[in-house]
């Protein structure tokens, strides 16, 4: 087919000095119904291409904000926002294959529950909606990789408002440890949450620890768990940390601990501020700040 486009270019190129019948006398290989249907698919190409080119400005845009993160429905939601109509998720797919624009995130690892230490009672029950901010929340652990100057690990501790999902508190640090959690609530406890606001965890170490429970009164906080191997039940917070892993590497590839650090402060930012979620149809903090202006 590419012998057949070289000619049929060679003779488009030639029709304007020549009549299109004459060409053909000195032309094998190719008809002349098989030039005009190649005419006749390239003008529809070269039109659906102009009226592509709009919509492609802002794709390629947001495409890079969001570091190739962006699946169909959050890009139709972006889209939707930005046009003067809106798009179909159809024409985003088939834009994004002839523009190549693809998804850049990494299928998610499933994460393994953790033994029951004591008994906590699950007041969450996953109901992941609050109607307010500040009055329920999720809290959880996990950990980063880092290559450089050798292969280790460091820790997230990420808490998130139920309300608008956004990570209201987090802290990074070198030991999946009881300090790090308790630091964590304590950045949350800053923000001024409720009296009695539930945090939500699993049951990890971490929050069956005496202590961790004994602070968490002290702060005035009601403490809710996770059922005994059930990850589902803190899926809230779960999905945070499956969204950081797989979307901050269109982002870039940190690989020591201080470009980990900003990579993630980065992206929390971005998650927060930025990242558009299909249930709110914008961003968290976009959510919190149209709820209070109402």
């Amino acid at each position: 087919m590419n012998g057949k486009r070289v000619t049929f270019e060679f003779i488009e190129e030639q029709s304007e000095n020549y009549p299109v019948t004459t060409i053909f006398k000195f032309i094998n290989g190719v008809s002349r119904s098989g030039y005009y249907k190649w005419k006749k698919e390239k003008e529809t190409r070269e039109s659906q291409a102009e009226k592509d080119k709009p919509i492609l400005n802002e794709m390629i845009v947001h495409y890079r904000i969001h570091g190739g993160n962006l699946g169909n429905e959050r890009f139709k939601l972006i889209l939707d926002q930005i046009l003067d109509h809106p798009i179909n998720v159809k024409r985003i797919r088939r834009m994004r294959e002839q523009y190549n624009l693809p998804l850049l995130t990494k299928k998610r690892k499933p994460h393994r529950g953790f033994k029951e230490h004591v008994k906590v009672g699950n007041l969450l029950n996953r109901n992941f909606k609050a109607r307010r901010q500040g009055i329920k929340f999720s809290i959880d652990i996990s950990y980063l990789e880092i290559k450089k100057p050798a292969s280790d690990f460091i820790f997230l501790c990420a808490i998130k408002d139920l309300f608008n999902n956004e990570i209201v508190a987090y802290k990074i640090g070198d030991y999946q440890d009881l300090d790090l959690v308790l630091d964590t609530v304590k950045l949350l406890k800053e923000k001024g949450p409720e009296k009695g606001a539930i945090i939500h965890s699993d049951q990890g170490s971490q929050f069956t620890s005496s202590l961790y429970m004994k602070e968490l009164q002290n702060l005035q906080f009601t403490q809710s768990m996770s059922r005994r191997g059930n990850c589902w039940d803190n899926a809230c917070i779960e999905s945070f940390f499956g969204k950081l892993k797989t979307e901050m590497p269109g982002f870039g590839q940190p690989e020591t601990k201080e470009e980990m650090i900003e990579a993630v402060s980065n992206y929390i930012k971005y998650y927060n501020e930025i990242r558009p979620q299909l249930k709110l149809k914008m961003s968290p903090v976009q959510y919190r700040n149209n709820s209070v202006a109402a």
